[in-house]
C-alpha cells in the first residue's frame, strides 16, 4: 500500500473542492481565496502545487476524466445500448435527486472558457471526446452497422449534452426521462 503524504492529500483536497466549485458556480465565478476557504488551506499550500488558478483548471479536468470516465467504463462494459442508456441515466437520475448533479463538467467549464482560453479548452474536450468513443463502442456492440456508428454517437451525444445542459437550467428531473427515451431511440 503507498501511503499519501500531507501535500498530496492537501493537492487533493484543493482539486476536489475546486471542481465542484467550477462546476457549480463556473470557472470565473470561483477564486483561489474561496478554494482556500473551503479547503481550510493556507495560500501557500495552493501555489505549492499549482502556478495558477489556470493549472488548478487543467487538473481538475483530469480529475474529472478519471473519475467520469472510469464510471462511463464500469457501466458500459458488455451492455447493450439501451441497458447502458439505463445505467447511465439512473445514475444521473439518482445523483440529480440527492442535489448532487449539476451537468456534465466538461460541457459546463468548456463552454464557459471556449473563446477565452484554448488551451484549458483543449484539456475539456478531449474527455468529450471520449464519451463519444465509448457511444460507439456500445453501439457497435449492440449491433449498429460500423458505417452508422460514428454518426449515430455523435448525434447521441449532442442529445446527452444538449438535455443535461437543459437539466442544469431547469432542474427538473422529468428531462432526465425524456434524455433516456431520446438516447433510447438512437438504436
Amino acid at each position: 500500500m503507498v501511503d499519501i503524504t500531507k501535500g498530496e492529500k492537501s493537492k487533493g483536497r484543493i482539486i476536489e473542492c475546486a471542481a465542484e466549485l467550477f462546476l457549480k458556480n463556473g470557472y470565473n465565478n470561483t477564486g483561489i481565496k474561496e478554494i482556500l476557504q473551503e479547503t481550510q488551506l493556507p495560500k501557500g499550500s495552493f501555489y505549492y502545487h499549482f502556478k495558477s488558478k489556470k493549472d488548478l483548471a487543467i487538473e481538475v479536468a483530469d480529475y474529472y476524466k478519471s473519475k467520469i470516465g472510469s464510471w462511463i467504463l464500469r457501466i458500459s462494459e458488455d451492455k447493450t445500448w439501451n441497458d447502458f442508456i439505463d445505467n447511465l441515466i439512473e445514475d444521473i437520475i439518482s445523483d440529480a435527486k440527492e442535489g448532487n448533479y449539476y451537468g456534465c463538467p466538461f460541457a459546463t467549464i468548456a463552454s464557459e472558457m471556449a473563446f477565452l482560453d484554448p488551451e484549458m479548452v483543449q484539456s475539456y474536450s478531449m474527455p468529450m471526446m471520449n464519451l463519444i468513443s465509448v457511444f460507439s463502442m456500445v453501439l457497435e456492440f449492440s449491433g449498429i452497422s460500423k458505417e452508422q456508428v460514428e454518426s449515430d454517437a455523435k448525434k447521441a451525444f449532442a442529445l446527452f449534452e444538449g438535455y443535461v445542459m437543459y437539466y442544469r437550467v431547469t432542474k427538473d428531473i422529468e428531462i432526465l426521462e425524456t434524455l433516456r427515451e431520446q438516447l433510447k431511440n438512437i438504436y
